[in-house]
């Protein structure tokens, strides 16, 4: 049956599309598919943050503790942070890069800090030798955040195995997409039992709701999204949400000093259907995303930009090529007019680092420059097989002529 098939059977099921029954079948799913590993314990959940606040609360040994986060990052893990009754303490980009680097973490590191966020930022890994020290050096417990990780080989010195958990997002331009959705995956037993226990206790009165909101999302989006949409809608949908006419990614709550009540949510049989749809492709996806990101970083190099801050040299996947340029609005206006695979992570300040709202994150602002002065020029190029080899080479065409690039600090 078809994604279209699939949603209007489960809009007229309700009952199947809020139940819980499949979610398992879809945790070993995952593990066994995106992380090479049938054994490993998986969690799924609502959202992506629902994972880290959920991991942050069966963590949190007394309230007002610490968490070191990257500054360069979404404000939904600082919002998380906050929600869990924890204080951020923010990391800057490594000098030339994109990822927090180790010094930075070890940095943000003090006696009350009680986990570390360590980003996979566009898919790129930070150093592991370094973030296994950091794992290992104290009493700090070590969360991957893999929301943008497309690329995942397996064995012991491979990504989220270096700390006690790595958490995922499903959104809908993540590596793959269940709508909403989220991901937990464990290497401390003692802490998958916490936190399978908490999400036990989930309120799930709204699940129908939420599950048939979800399908008519999902259902809009395959009939309008296309390669030449894609940009418009999008920004359809964003303003949709700040309106609150779609309960969607992020809600007005998400923006509060308080959490929402409905903001603790575990995955439907609806993601799990969705998630199992997108795990029989994942492989053919990882492929796709490992030739688009080898062709844009042949074409950069031959442009003379450096490409070793991308830390995909050897074949990887990257979630998406991030660039640095002087003219982004500029560059997103006309590529959203000529229907071209340009995107950016950053569409309006983000709230932890804008200065009318950082404090309510327990942000200085100018206390990390680097990523400051990289959110208003930061674009990516996608690598999702919905964008074809012959639209990233128009793509990587339209930046020559337009381009004004820069390089990370």
């Amino acid at each position: 049956m078809s994604q279209i098939g699939i949603l209007l059977e489960l809009l007229c099921r309700p009952g199947l599309a809020g139940g819980t029954d499949l979610v398992g079948r879809y945790e070993q799913a995952f593990a066994r598919t995106v992380l090479g590993d049938a054994s490993r314990p998986c969690l799924a959940f609502g959202k992506g943050r629902v994972a880290l606040w959920t991991v942050l609360r069966a963590l949190a040994s007394q309230s007002g503790g610490e968490v070191a986060v990257p500054a360069f990052t979404c404000e939904m893990v600082p919002a998380a942070v906050k929600f869990a009754g924890l204080r951020c303490v923010y990391a800057d980009v490594a000098a030339g890069g994109f990822n927090a680097g180790a010094a930075e973490l070890a940095g943000a590191i003090g006696p009350a800090t009680q986990a570390v966020v360590c980003q996979h930022t566009y898919g790129i890994g930070p150093d592991p030798a370094a973030m296994r020290r950091l794992s290992t050096g104290g009493s700090a417990v070590l969360i991957e955040d893999c929301c943008q990780l497309a690329d995942l080989p397996a064995g012991p010195d491979g990504p989220t195995r270096l700390g006690a958990v790595a958490f995922f997002s499903t959104q809908w331009n993540k590596p793959f997409s269940t709508g909403l959705g989220g991901m937990a995956a464990f290497n401390d037993s003692s802490l998958y039992s916490a936190v399978g226990d908490m999400r036990s206790a989930f309120g799930r009165a709204g699940d129908r709701a939420r599950s048939r909101s979800l399908a008519i999302q999902a259902l809009a989006y395959e009939l309008t999204v296309r390669p030449a949409t894609q940009a418009a809608v999008a920004k359809m949908y964003r303003f949709a949400q700040r309106r609150g006419w779609v309960r969607g990614t992020n809600t007005a709550g998400d923006y509060d000093q308080t959490m929402p009540d409905d903001y603790p949510c575990g995955a439907t049989n609806l993601q799990a259907i969705l998630g199992l749809r997108q795990l029989r492709r994942w492989d053919s996806n990882v492929a796709h995303r490992r030739m688009l990101t080898g062709f844009y970083l042949q074409r950069l190099a031959e442009f003379g930009i450096d490409t070793m801050p991308l830390g995909a040299t050897c074949g990887q996947a990257l979630w998406a090529v991030p660039l640095l340029v002087d003219n982004k609005a500029e560059l997103l206006a006309r590529a959203e007019r000529d229907a071209l695979a340009v995107a950016t992570w950053f569409d309006v300040p983000p709230v932890h680092l804008a200065e009318a709202t950082a404090g309510r994150y327990d942000y200085r602002p100018g206390s990390c420059p680097a990523s400051e002065w990289m959110v208003p020029r930061e674009i990516h190029l996608p690598t999702s097989p919905a964008v074809s080899l012959d639209r990233a080479q128009a793509t990587w065409k339209f930046l020559q002529r337009h381009a004004r690039f820069t390089s990370p600090r």
